[in-house]
């Protein structure tokens, strides 16, 4: 097999299914751009990471994810600690990742990136045993990514956008216990967690310092403050202004601690999940991915 064919890994259901519908334009612009490639498209959450491994074991230099950040997670689960070169075609619905490591959210311009871009390594997180491109939420954040998967009719940085406002009316603030190298903090928080690149959520800017490649992580934290506060400033979080907020932390460092009592709503690159009572450490693994990015123009 050449070396030279790409692997694309495609979720179907991804973006709410416009990933399914997008793939005779994807094969006619991987023809134009003269790419060899494969698809293999995922039936369940979780599949891609076992089928990058299996890739890898075919001999696939080039993996492919085709989905939002979720899936390119779960395909970067799959090759970390491996000579593997990642690309991404973003079909999601908040696609931060690509925003953050230089890859073109236009997919046609994303496939030419495939084919003529340039090779470049950047960091990736760490919580527990499982790796994350972009970012880790907990708390409200949390709680938006989870009202986002269950939402019909609402997609996108509108959907996000409508979840936050929801959650910013209902959620309840958390007491944790927070350390990084040169800081820690114990007290009750809005949110809370770890970003690499500068968005999660489609468009809100949590850590708008934030880069892939410099080796470290930067520490949000939102103390709890209220409800009609909490609205208020949502557009602030939006633009990136909120640093000068009284109730906001934000530090970098190559790692962070946290201790909670209680399970808390959470996501990793906007996969919703649970992060159960006890102690868990995050941290950055620097340089871990070499990433097809940026075109020259």
């Amino acid at each position: 097999m050449s070396r030279d064919k790409y692997l694309l890994i495609v979720n179907p259901a991804a973006g709410r299914g416009r990933t399914r519908k997008l793939l005779p334009q994807l094969e006619k612009l991987l023809a134009t751009n003269k790419i060899l490639y494969e698809f293999r498209l995922t039936i369940r959450p979780g599949e891609a990471t076992q089928i990058a491994r299996e890739a890898l074991a075919q001999g696939f230099k080039y993996i492919v994810s085709v989905g939002g950040d979720g899936t390119a997670q779960e395909v970067v689960n799959g090759l970390i600690g491996s000579s593997a070169v990642f690309g991404m075609i973003p079909t999601g619905g908040g696609n931060d990742f690509p925003k953050a490591a230089g890859i073109p959210l236009e997919i046609s311009r994303a496939i030419i990136t495939l084919a003529k871009g340039q090779r470049r390594r950047v960091d990736v997180g760490l919580l527990g045993d499982r790796y994350f491109i972009n970012g880790l939420g907990i708390g409200l954040d949390g709680a938006v990514s989870h009202r986002y998967r269950n939402m019909k009719l609402l997609s996108g940085k509108l959907g996000y956008f409508c979840g936050a406002v929801q959650e910013a009316l209902t959620f309840k603030g958390f007491q944790v216990e927070i350390t990084i190298p040169d800081w820690s903090y114990k007290g009750r928080v809005l949110l809370m967690g770890a970003s690499n690149g500068p968005c999660q959520g489609g468009d809100f800017k949590l850590a708008p310092e934030a880069r892939v490649d410099d080796g470290l992580l930067d520490i949000h934290v939102i103390r709890d403050m209220t409800s009609v506060r909490r609205l208020i400033q949502i557009p602030k979080v939006r633009q990136g202004n909120h640093l000068s907020l009284s109730e906001v932390e934000i530090r970098r460092a190559p790692w962070m601690e946290i201790k909670t009592d209680q399970s808390l709503p959470a996501h990793l690159d906007g996969e919703p999940f649970h992060l159960q009572p006890g102690k868990h450490k995050v941290e950055v693994v620097p340089k871990a991915l070499e990433v097809i990015s940026g075109v020259e123009e």
